[in-house]
């Protein structure tokens, strides 16, 4: 009996994420790995790290790098490449997709002192297209699940190996990653892992068992860093692979190809992992999922129709969460931007660092949401935003050098079937979606390479129901060893269960409300009143005017109001420079009844660093300032300030007459790896007046907003 074993493990942190978290992964989990990897110099590995992990190791911990390096130099370990900033290859452009996979070949070829052959799949998100484009970047391999291989038809038999596969005539070897050993490694014992390997191994020649997994499990995991360290986990599983050496090898994936044939031909479907196949799905179909999936099991048939019963693809996350999908949008109307300068053929320079910033804002952890809290960390999102509003300021550079410029743009950007509007100049962009309550769905001040709109909607999650059941539970004994970050009981703060309310819809800006006088500002918040108009998602006409000093966009709807038919204009104009704007609105009363309303636009703004203590609301000139989680209703206010005391960016708004001003924070109900928490998302700020209109009466109101930069 003869068996190989190929361990390939994925180090990974992604852009944006806060460094005492990089350190603590590093402390606790990266830098002891390898350490105790290099006391076995005689297994052999597959390493893959993503270029957003080598460049914050370069300028904080080089040791990962002077490691890596020498494992290669003895033949221990040979390096994978992949996506330079760990995108999801099927969300970007394929031009961007092979030029990610060829900066990271180029680093680990020139700093590393390897040819890389093999790719790691960010999340092993796969599409049919994929084989093409690892082709053309020079790829010969990449790791995908078992899972994706029983997808195709194949028996689990029948994936102790590799495949070829292809798109265009352009091959690719696939091999499979064990499922058994993914929630084996580290959580069982050592002996366990090899029995399962031995047992396999008894049925057929020579089989090839694939470990593909994150580093994260060895150490930054709840629970792990003292099972797989303190306790000596990782140890004694080297020492288990060496005691079991006479029959169980260890390989590197490349080798492997040139020594072994392929077992065969395969096309895999779209797919991904089986639980972000589920994380996809809508609540309520992920919930009749795992309805059925327990249904099969109870009956014992669980195994039998796993390969024919499969969730969503990861592409749905994007309907699933449009703020997902406006930033996927955003980075592909960036990339296109980019491309066009490219065909300029000048300030080559300047393009090529244009370019490094897309990529980074392509990493893929901001744009999802499973256990990992991903699209919900503001922090993660902040990135995406960062690096590509500054790809765009860099673009602004070579196409106008030091020139102004000032334009509005009719596209439809987020592919819905429907224009946006893009009103933009050297220091801001504003993007407006007409048919979706003409409401403003992203305000960038360039200089400071941030979006003051990066919020995100309150909606249902399937696990919030289980939040309300743990709350009610017994604190849980602790039965010993360690769990999957699939299976762990997280903690759950009390003051969530405070926070499960959901919004009617999206938190943008300039969201125009109608409602009766007695609606207070604890209903607002909470989305528990009734709304009188039509126009917070209705459909507006537009117009847009340009002149050489300024951009103007009209938006209009005739709509309901209470009953009353209302026409509603909004102009906002932007003018040739800096990153303020005003917006006058007209509202005029169509029908033959009085109209006794109450009409404020909702606006919801994020700062750089969220409710951080460095920020404070000031009403008007007052001296009192308002902490960014406190909830407050003024009767009169002419101005409300968001200032910033460390005198970075502050936002102000001024009125056209005195309003009823309402802020509150708005917060989302989270999973993460180790809790359910409560995130900060925006500030609400709705500004508001009485309306008393006669037929015919008209009312304009006008707020102007600016950005101070000190």
């Amino acid at each position: 009996m003869k068996a190989d074993f190929a361990m390939a493990i994925h180090f990974h942190q992604p852009v944006g994420n806060l460094d005492h978290i990089i350190e603590r992964a590093f402390d606790n989990c990266y830098l002891p790995f390898l350490q105790t990897l290099g006391g076995y110099p005689g297994i052999k590995v597959n390493l893959h790290f993503t270029g957003c992990l080598l460049e914050w190791a370069e300028q904080n911990r080089p040791e990962l790098i002077e490691r890596a390096q020498r494992m290669v130099r003895t033949g221990q370990a040979e390096i994978m490449s992949g996506g330079f900033y760990d995108p999801i290859f099927s969300a970007i452009p394929r031009r961007d997709s092979v030029g990610q996979i060829k900066m990271l070949s180029e680093y680990v070829r020139t700093r590393l002192s390897f040819e890389p052959k093999g790719a790691w799949i960010a999340e092993r998100v796969w599409e049919p297209a994929l084989p093409s484009i690892l082709y053309d970047a020079g790829i010969k391999y990449a790791i995908v699940d078992d899972t994706h291989l029983l997808y195709a038809g194949i028996a689990k038999g029948g994936t102790y190996g590799y495949y070829m596969t292809e798109d265009t005539a352009k091959p690719v070897a696939v091999f499979p990653s064990d499922k058994v050993l993914r929630y084996h490694i580290p959580f069982k014992m050592p002996p366990e892992c090899t029995a399962y390997m031995r047992e396999a191994a008894d049925k057929m020649d020579t089989p090839l068992f694939v470990y593909g997994d994150d580093a994260e499990k060895f150490g930054e995991w709840p629970g792990t860093h003292k099972w797989v360290f303190g306790e000596k986990w990782l140890e004694k599983f080297f020492d288990e692979l060496m005691k079991n050496a006479d029959w169980l090898r260890t390989v590197k994936l490349s080798e492997y190809i040139e020594s072994r044939p392929p077992l065969g031909r395969v096309y895999i479907p779209t797919a991904s992992y089986e639980e972000m196949s589920e994380w996809s799905l809508p609540v309520r179909s992920q919930q009749r999922l795992e309805d059925i999936k327990n249904e099969l099991k109870a009956a014992g048939k669980e195994e039998a129709y796993k390969p024919f019963l499969r969730g969503g693809i990861w592409r749905n996350f994007m309907a699933k969460y449009p703020e997902s999908n406006h930033m996927n949008k955003k980075m592909i109307y960036v990339s296109n931007k980019l491309d066009e300068t490219k065909k300029l053929k000048r300030v080559s320079g300047l393009v090529k660092e244009a370019e490094r910033e897309l990529f980074k804002g392509q990493c893929n952890c901001g744009y999802w949401h499973g256990v990992f809290g991903g699209l919900y960390l503001f922090h993660l999102r902040r990135a995406i935003y960062e690096h590509l509003i500054k790809s765009q300021v860099l673009l602004d550079k070579a196409r106008y050098g030091r020139k102004q410029a000032c334009s509005a743009e009719v596209t439809d950007m987020d592919a819905d079937g429907f224009d946006e509007v893009i009103l933009e100049n050297r220091d801001a962009a504003l993007y407006f979606e007409p048919s979706e309550g003409g409401v403003l769905k992203e305000f960038d001040v360039k200089p400071a390479a941030c979006n003051l709109i990066n919020t995100l909607t309150r909606r249902e999650e399937v696990y919030h129901k289980k939040i309300i059941k743990k709350l009610s539970e017994a604190q849980h004994n602790n039965a010993g060893g360690v769990k999957t970050i699939h299976e762990d009981i997280r903690t759950v703060d009390e003051k969530v269960k405070d926070h499960l309310d959901y919004d009617r819809y999206g938190r943008y800006s300039l969201l125009d409300h109608f409602f009766k006088a007695n609606v207070d500002i604890g209903s607002f918040a909470r989305c528990a009143y009734k709304e009188e108009g039509d126009f917070l998602k209705g459909r507006y006409d537009l117009k847009v005017k340009e002149t050489p000093g300024k951009v103007m966009l009209t938006l209009k709807r005739e709509g309901l109001a209470g009953g009353a038919e209302i026409s509603l204009s909004k102009e906002i104009t932007l003018s040739r420079k800096d990153a303020s704007f005003k917006v006058c609105y007209d509202i005029v009363n169509k029908t033959d009844a009085k109209l006794d309303m109450v009409f404020g636009p909702e606006f919801n703004i994020t700062m750089p660093d969220a409710d951080s203590d460095r920020y404070s609301f000031i009403i008007d000139s007052s001296d009192r300032g308002y902490n960014l989680n406190n909830m407050a209703d003024l009767s009169a206010a002419k101005s409300v300030n968001i200032k910033d005391f460390r005198k970075e960016l502050s936002f102000r708004m001024s009125f056209s007459e005195a309003v009823r001003l309402w802020f509150f924070p708005l917060k989302t109900v989270s999973q993460s790896e180790k809790a359910y928490e409560l995130n900060y998302q925006s500030s609400v700020i709705l500004p508001h007046i009485n309306l008393k209109l006669e037929k015919g009466g008209k009312k304009r109101f006008g707020i102007e907003i600016f950005v101070d930069r000190n």
